[in-house]
């Protein structure tokens, strides 16, 4: 070690003697053992060149890891200087990261519009009223989740179960199969008569933010849910009050009173809907017409892979006599109550999903004219769904159901017909659709039969279209496709009919204040009685004008017409309504 320290001392001390430094001194400095370790141990020192201020702007932590910002660029209060981690670590960390994955690039954030904003902060630093909190309201969206190419997560729930961005079933239609299970539509069908226009507007209002828009309803806590109430009044004229052939005119006057409570879980969903309508016409045959509705879904997570989902619907209307018991010399209206419930299991097998579903629906009369018979029924059905996984958008199945109507009076007296109960088997394919903020949804095609007990009544069989799609062509503009395809028996049990539902809605953003909606609905019976079949088209428009974001003006005008063989049952109608709405 001493002859080592020679050589080293050596030529030292001649540059030294050349320079004019005092040899002892610098002899005692090399000799030193802890100065000679440091000088080999310790890193160079990094020196980075900048302005006379760099000492101040390292110290401050405003070296945003590329290049040095100068106090001149945000001004010379320290206060306004970023605060970041330290550059050294950070090229530490980075030269850590590259070395673990030499190959792999680093994937670089992408900014998306549609992504949910941070919460919004009011006075004292309050958040919004009755915002959603969970992060979790997906399987998707917890830790472990699929995530794409930039890093966001990805929504992998089955379409037929699919959920909006704050995590809630976002279908009108509960499932493509639920017409030939005669479930009950839920409360914001597009499907329901003189209702697409205005459910498609109500739908994307409490889906939007504050961001999306600023007179989207706030609601109001209660408990872990989220209460957002609505009402509507309207006052309006029609050249045909009760869509008969008669063409009776006159004014009305209609209010809807109708609700979502919503679910603020960190896991699981759940959310209910209802809708009360009391409508009074000024004229005509029918004076008052109350209407109610409601509908529940329940989504238990049980694994990432496993989710259950419960559904329940319930509607009351009333319906004229001549269309409940095919007479056309009765005079008078029925009550019709109809419900369902729903459970179905989902789990993913990746790339393969199956699913299966277990339906109860019933329906039933009251106050039917004297010695009427009993009309009331209810259907079973056990349906199971094959899915597999093509792509995150693209996902293809197979769906096959069999489903049993059971009279509660199979064969009445003092009627030729036999056994009315019947067997409803179903086959249907079809595609679910997830492009994201683009088209989301799905569409199937299929074949159903109704096969009655009593073989000396004909097995009728039709095919079927079911859809329920979401487009957005471009920003503020949504459009709603939504279709049914559903049997419901002639209750003289000799025959069937098919009912094919469409509507297309359409609601477009004129400007933050201002939506105009556009409606078209297509029905058609099909019925195995000959000179039955009966076909019916509409077409809505409207706007709504928010005055503030609880209170906006309304306006639509919608045109009806029904065709069919029977001249009785021909007609058409056209409305003019204005109103209100008040909304929280």
């Amino acid at each position: 070690m001493g002859q080592s320290r020679g050589h080293v001392l050596f030529p030292v001390l001649l540059l030294a003697a050349g320079l004019g430094a005092p040899v002892p001194a610098l002899a005692q400095q090399v000799l030193s053992g802890g100065v000679l370790r440091d000088s080999v141990d310790a890193p160079p020192q990094q020196v980075r060149l900048a302005d006379p201020d760099s000492d101040l702007i390292e110290a401050l932590g405003a070296y945003d890891g590329q290049r040095l910002v100068s106090p001149g660029e945000k001004g010379k209060d320290p206060s306004k200087l970023r605060d970041v981690a330290d550059p050294v670590a950070e090229d530490r960390a980075a030269d850590t990261a590259a070395s673990d994955e030499p190959d792999t690039p680093k994937p670089k954030r992408g900014f998306d519009l549609m992504e949910a904003a941070p919460p919004r902060l009011i006075d004292n630093g309050r958040s919004s009223a009755a915002k959603r909190v969970n992060s979790a309201a997906t399987p998707a969206l917890r830790s472990g989740a699929l995530r794409d190419a930039d890093g966001r997560p990805v929504d992998d729930t089955r379409t037929g179960t699919a959920a909006t961005e704050d995590g809630l079933p976002a279908l009108a239609n509960p499932t493509l199969g639920a017409g030939i299970a005669d479930e009950t539509l839920p409360a914001q069908s597009t499907l329901r008569q003189n209702r697409a226009a205005e459910t498609i507007d109500r739908l994307r209002r409490l889906k939007s933010s504050d961001e999306d828009d600023p007179f989207a309803p706030v609601g109001t806590r209660v408990g872990t849910f989220i209460l957002y109430p609505e009402l509507i009044e309207t006052v309006g004229v029609s050249n045909n009050l009760d869509n008969d052939a008669a063409a009776t005119k006159g004014a009305f006057s209609e209010t809807i009173l109708s609700s979502r409570l919503v679910s603020d879980w960190a896991t699981n969903q759940a959310e209910f809907n209802s809708r009360f309508s009391y409508r009074h016409d000024f004229a005509g045959e029918t004076r008052e017409d109350p209407t109610a509705s409601a509908d529940g879904r329940l989504r238990l997570d049980l694994s990432s892979d496993t989710i259950a989902t419960f559904r329940g619907a319930i509607d009351f209307q009333r319906e004229d006599y001549s269309d409940v018991l095919d007479d056309t010399t009765l005079s008078g209206r029925a009550g019709v109550l109809s419900g369902s419930l729903a459970a179905e299991v989902s789990h993913d097998f990746h790339p393969v999903n199956v699913s299966g579903t277990l339906t109860a629906a019933r329906k039933s009369y009251f106050s039917l004219p004297d010695g009427s018979v009993d009309e009331d029924y209810t259907t079973l059905t056990a349906a199971l769904r094959t899915g597999y996984d093509v792509s995150p958008a693209l996902q293809p199945f197979v769906e096959a159901s069999l489903g049993r109507r059971i009279f509660d009076v199979a064969a009445p007296d003092g009627r030729d017909a036999g056994d009315r109960d019947a067997w409803l088997p179903a086959l249907r394919a079809g595609i679910g659709i997830d492009l994201r903020d683009k088209l989301r949804g799905e569409v199937a095609l299929g074949y159903a039969w109704n096969v009655p007990d009593d073989v000396a009544v004909e097995t009728t069989a039709s095919p079927t279209l079911d859809a329920s799609l979401v487009w957005s062509p471009q920003r503020g503009t949504d459009v709603t496709l939504s279709g049914r395809t559903s049997f419901e028996p002639e209750l003289t049990g000799q025959s069937a009919k098919t009912n094919y539902e469409t509507s297309v809605a359409i609601a477009h953003s004129l400007s933050a204040r201002t939506t105009l909606t556009a409606a078209a609905s297509f029905g058609y019976e099909d019925s195995t009685v000959p000179d039955e079949d009966k076909m019916l088209l509409s077409g809505e428009a409207g706007f709504t004008y928010w005055l503030n974001r609880q209170f906006a003006l309304t306006g639509s005008y919608e045109h009806r017409r029904s065709f069919a063989i029977v001249e009785s049952d021909r007609y058409s109608a056209d409305t003019v309504k204005l109103g209100v709405t008040l909304q929280r």
